[in-house]
């Protein structure tokens, strides 16, 4: 008879370069779980299988190699380590529901890594480059330099000079609209320290080719008890100024190659897009928050 296994008190799962099939996805994850808490802490690198039709009936799918395998899973591992997304989930999840709960953040909420700070915000310590800046893998493996470059920043700087010409033709392409809703952080408000939720709102238009990408976003600050904006005159509102401010104070981008193709017209998410944005409108130059070109 096999012995029958059952949460405790303090007990933490854990799974390191966690491989799932998803569709035409293999998804590398690494996790930990709480179980009496629900603290869920991961990281993850998603490889995009190429996919051949032969005929109606026969389709062929390219699997990861064994070495691209070992570059998801150093990217996994790095983002892991260093930006980690951290939520809080129901206790008590069966093993299925841990990863189903991941797949869900992944589609639906942080995606493959979480912003600067997260994990910060939650207690955690992650590992910081020399300079103490947090370094992304964001590039992922395919284009991060020699060992020798280790204690270089991989992100570089994200924003990018456009020519004229370039700018223009940007401006012609169709705008898309995101919306993201931070982690809460304790702040003033009214004279008082209260839990405080963001909530973005993102107007961008972009080229899939070249990955060049222009933004206007408007940001909500508001106490979390109030929980996300349900007003659509007021959502509407605050993507009409984000679409304002793409028209005349946009801010210029490059997306990395490798999540140029969530700029195609019907993607399956453009998750990833969305959290290259939030770097830049929250590396807060001069201590604003980037949502329009000064």
């Amino acid at each position: 008879m096999a012995p029958t296994t059952y949460y405790g008190p303090n007990t933490i799962v854990s799974e390191t370069c966690l491989w799932v099939a998803d569709g035409h996805r293999r998804i590398c994850i690494t996790y930990t779980y709480n179980t009496s808490s629900g603290l869920l802490t991961y990281a993850a690198s998603v490889f995009r299988c190429d996919v051949t039709v032969y005929d109606r009936d026969t389709i062929g799918v390219s699997e990861p190699t064994h070495e691209q395998m070992l570059g998801h899973i150093h990217t996994t591992t790095r983002r892991f380590e260093i930006r980690p997304v951290v939520i809080m989930v129901t206790p008590g999840l069966s093993y299925d529901d841990i990863i189903k709960s991941i797949r869900h953040e992944m589609c639906h909420g942080y995606g493959c890594k979480g912003p600067r700070g997260l994990a910060e915000a939650f207690g955690m310590d992650c590992d910081t480059s020399d300079g103490g800046d947090s370094v992304s893998s964001a590039n992922s493996w395919l284009s991060e330099r020699g060992a020798e470059d280790d204690a270089m920043d991989v992100d570089n700087d994200p924003e990018v000079m456009l020519t004229d010409e370039e700018y223009y033709k940007l401006q012609r392409k169709t705008t898309r609209t995101l919306r993201y809703i931070s982690h809460t952080t304790n702040e003033n408000y009214k004279g008082a320290r209260v839990p405080i939720m963001r909530e973005f709102f993102i107007a961008f238009r972009a080229d899939k080719k070249t990955g060049n990408l222009l933004y206007g976003a408007a940001i909500s600050r508001r106490p979390e008890d109030l929980g996300p904006i349900t007003n659509k005159d007021l959502v509407d509102n605050h993507y009409k100024t984000a679409i304002a401010r793409l028209d005349s104070h946009a801010v210029a981008m490059e997306v990395s190659e490798e999540f140029r193709d969530q700029l195609r017209s019907k993607p399956m998410h453009r998750e990833d897009v969305m959290y290259e944005i939030l770097d830049v409108i929250m590396s807060r130059p001069g201590g604003k928050f980037l949502i329009r070109d000064e």
